[in-house]
This record gives structure tokens, sequence and C-alpha cells, in this order.
């Protein structure tokens, strides 16, 4: 209902009220008659008739998504679960998925940006492209506020801290930064997210650590290197990593949010383990292309909400290790707002920059 405008009530005008109630001639206000009433009824419905209809005209032919990150993460699986339950209650609605990983989701930013726009061209990213990256790197493609028109946050993303036990013998993050220190310079690490590589540059600057960063922009690849002895230490969102972890190949050492993950409620917080106050995570969300028509975005809002918001939903989110992170386009304008200067300051004390 949020594209409906009421009806105006039909204009009432003060009269002098008479007869023997009312010896003093004090005003009083008529009733509408019941010709008004209906007016009043018809035109009513007929706005919201005319919103329904616009809302249930969208889509008017399949969705395009671009995914800002490679398949087998957080953002690729909880894109694909909302779309398959979106699908599942509305079957008249097609998705296509594109996915265009690489420079910190800027690929994927900018071909939304850069595409012809009717209202059904969307944006599957995160707190990366529209909060971080215009401090981390130098230019942008994209204006992150002007070229899109938000639509929905989804989730929460925490991250761990996983090391090869065979190559970093560690139980504990302490047994963990005691290793680091004795070896500086000489390991490496990788994340194939930005807030990844960012958590491992603020761990690094808070504590003094020196570590090379490695950068890749598949995660696969990035499990692929630390269990095969190429990488020291990775960090990365729940779904990548726990299986490994469970297998024994990957150790876990610590979880880089200010609360435990529900999937793994073992992994301790930094917060917990010697780095006081430590708490970096990434938002997923949904963007329009600038222009979206304003009903478009109301109703991929609501169909996003009832999918995550569904008993199904919450349980899906929490077996990912994901927190959810519902609201409205306008909540979601805020938290970008309020993250794009948390990040500002959080990269220039980290001081790290990308060309």
């Amino acid at each position: 209902m949020n594209a409906a405008r009421i009806a105006e009530r039909p204009q009432v005008r003060p009269r002098r009220c008479g007869g023997a109630a009312n010896l003093h001639g004090d005003l009083c206000m008529t009733h509408p008659t019941r010709r008004q009433v209906l007016g009043l009824a018809a035109g009513t419905l007929a706005v919201w008739d005319t919103s329904l209809h616009a809302q249930a005209a969208w889509p008017g032919k399949p969705v395009s998504i671009t995914v800002a990150y490679a398949g087998g993460g957080a953002i690729d699986g909880l894109i694909r679960y909302c779309t398959e339950q979106i699908q599942k209650r509305h079957p008249e609605i097609g998705f296509v998925i594109d996915y265009r990983p690489g420079a910190g989701g800027n690929i994927a930013a900018d071909a939304v940006a850069r595409m012809k726009g009717d209202g059904h061209q969307f944006l599957m990213t995160g707190s990366s492209t529209h909060a971080a990256n215009v401090s981390l790197y130098k230019t942008l493609p994209f204006d992150p506020e002007k070229d899109f028109a938000p639509v929905a946050s989804l989730a929460t993303v925490p991250y761990i801290l996983v090391v090869n036990p065979a190559r970093v013998p560690a139980a504990t993050f302490q047994e963990f930064l005691a290793f680091i220190k004795a070896r500086p310079g000489q390991l490496s690490y990788a994340s194939s997210a930005i807030t990844g590589r960012l958590a491992g540059a603020i761990l690094n600057q808070r504590l003094g650590l020196q570590s090379t960063f490695v950068p890749y922009k598949v995660l696969a690849q990035v499990v692929s290197d630390v269990i095969g002895g190429h990488l020291d230490y990775a960090f990365g969102d729940p779904q990548g990593y726990l299986p490994h972890v469970r297998s024994g190949r990957l150790r876990a050492l610590a979880v880089t949010t200010r609360t435990r993950i529900a999937a793994a409620s073992d992994i301790p917080m930094l917060a917990e383990s010697g780095v006081p106050d430590f708490d970096v995570s990434a938002w997923l969300a949904l963007y329009g292309k600038a222009g979206t028509p304003a009903a478009a975005v109301q109703r991929f809002n609501r169909l996003i909400n009832e999918v995550l918001e569904a008993p199904e939903g919450q349980a899906f989110l929490a077996g990912i290790g994901l927190q959810p992170l519902l609201g409205t386009p306008e909540q979601l304008v805020a938290l970008q707002k309020r993250d794009t200067l948390a990040w500002a300051q959080a990269i220039r004390a980290a001081g790290i920059t990308i060309e």
C-alpha cells in the first residue's frame, strides 16, 4: 500500500447549529451525506486497485540478478534459496542469475549500473560495493548511491579465521598469535571477499602483526590453496569453510563478530581471545538499477522478507552461519550511509588502498 494515495475526504463546511438543543449558535460539523460516503469508498478502492495492479503487473519478464561474487559462498547460497522459494510461492516469476566476480564486487556493480533499466535489473551484493569500496579504491566506475535503488538487506555475514593445521600448528588463537609473531613477514593469508581482507588487515594493525595478503576472487580457490598448503590462513564466510573444518582439513580459531555463530557455536570470538571489541562483518543486500519503479522495489522487498521471515528461512540462515538482517528499502539506505562512514574510518586507520 506504500504506492497508494488515499482519496481525500469530502469537504465538510461548518455551519451554525440551530434548534432548542443549541441556543448559542455554536459551530458544529455536518456529517457527509450517503452519496458522499459512497463516493469516498469508490475513490479509495479505485486508487487501491491501481496500486495492487501496478505491483501485480511486475515482473513483466524474467528478473535479472547479477551476483557480485562467485558461486560457492554465502551470497550464492542465499540468493539461490530466495529465488527458489519465491518461485515456489509465485511460479509465474522467473529469474536469470549471472555471476560476475572480481574487483571486490565492482565488476558486477558496474555492469548493472550500465544496463538499460526497465525495472527488471538487480544486483546481489554487499557492504563491499556499497559501503567499503568507495574508501578502499581510488576510483569507482559507478556511484553507490546515485546508480542504484535500494531494495532489501538480507543478512549479516560473520567471518571465521581458519588455518592449515599442517602449516600453522595452533589449536587456539593465542597459539596462532605466538606463531605468527615469531615469524614476521613469513605467513600469507587470503580472502575472496573485501570484508575478509579488511578483517585480516585490521587484525594486523591492531596487534602489530606482519603477514602478506594474497588476493583471490573465487572462494573455492582460496579454500583449495589453504588446504593444499599454499596459504597459511584465511578469513571467509562459514558456508565456504565449515565443511572443511568439520572434516579436519582446516582448523577454525576465531569468529570476527561480537557474537558466536549458531552454525558453529564452539568457535570463540576474537573478542574472547584477547582482541577486545573486535567486530568485523559484512551485510548482503539487493539493489535495483537506478530508476527501478517504486512498485517493483516494494514488491521485491516484500517477497524477500516473506521468504526469510518464515521459520524455514530463519533455519536456512542459521544453518549457513548467517544472521537475518531484514527491513525496508529506507532502512537499507540508512545502513549504507552508516557503514560507508564506519568503513572509511577503519580503512584509513589500517592504511589500505587499492589502485
